[in-house]
């Protein structure tokens, strides 16, 4: 078993998370910087061709959001009578999305400077799984560049299509909010080729100091662990340093590689190796 990096105890990690937290509130180029993100640096490049799909990492104790504190944009297939009329009318969806749109429609009503408008209308975009790839050339770079609005892959039923069948169309609200609760609560990372991860943890006004350390630690338990394979135990050649920041804030380490193999040397164990 692979020892993890202890981020809830470093007080490392908590005088630079206190400090950014100041930061934020004391300048005014940082008043409106609310998400605080890590940045994960791996001893070798992930080599995973980015995909554009959302990684869920989940959180044990801390939820970031709900649901209803969040705009979202459900997108589906043609023809969307079926998935709006079904999530709007049942109790479990009625008021979990703000607007559902088939990708046609999308087309259509937004293009140009309206994209622009829808970037900053909602907060989460999730679409279901069979249009979630015709999605980049739909939304384009607003959405795209820097993954800070990547759309979320759902189904709209547990229903798996077999070869050679027609799959009968059908939506189960209580499954589509199971899984807009666990992309709300929990964070996520995007697979890409470099060997640097960057990872939303939590919300200034929202999460205090301990709960956003807990919610690095589950991420690094998680990305580290080869059990959690395929969607965790991602990181490769070991975690090298991991930095906190927001936005437009510079970065400020919370762990170091070189730091913990002299605590280790001094309390006479053998090497963290992440």
């Amino acid at each position: 078993m692979v020892e993890q990096a202890n981020i809830v105890g470093s007080k490392l990690a908590e005088k630079a998370l206190n400090a950014l937290i100041v930061k934020c509130k004391e300048s005014t180029s940082l008043q409106n910087d609310k998400d605080i993100h890590i940045i994960i640096n791996m001893g070798k490049k992930m080599g995973i061709k980015r995909d554009n799909i959302p990684r869920i990492i989940p959180l044990t104790k801390c939820k970031l959001f709900k649901p209803r504190d969040l705009n979202i944009l459900l997108i589906v297939k043609d023809p969307s009578t079926l998935y709006r009329e079904t999530l709007t009318k049942d109790e479990h969806t009625s008021e979990l999305f703000k607007e559902i749109i088939s990708v046609k429609n999308l087309k259509r009503r937004f293009r140009g400077n309206k994209l622009t408008q829808l970037y900053k209308d909602f907060d989460l975009v999730v679409a279901d799984y069979r249009v979630h790839h015709l999605l980049p050339e739909v939304l384009g770079n607003r959405f795209y560049h820097g993954s800070k609005k990547l759309p979320y892959m759902i189904r709209m039923s547990k229903e798996v299509k077999l070869k050679r069948k027609q799959m009968v169309e059908k939506c189960d609200p209580i499954y589509v909010r199971a899984q807009l609760r666990s992309i709300c609560k929990n964070t996520s990372y995007i697979p890409n080729d470099d060997n640097c991860l960057n990872i939303r943890v939590g919300h200034i006004q929202k999460h205090p100091i301990p709960e956003i350390l807990q919610n690095i630690q589950d991420t690094v338990n998680f990305l580290t662990d080869r059990s959690k394979r395929p969607q965790g135990g991602v990181i490769k050649g070991g975690i090298i340093s991991i930095f906190v920041k927001t936005s437009n804030s510079t970065s400020l380490p919370i762990y170091q590689i070189s730091e913990a193999k002299e605590n280790d040397e001094r309390e006479n164990l053998s090497d963290i190796r992440l």
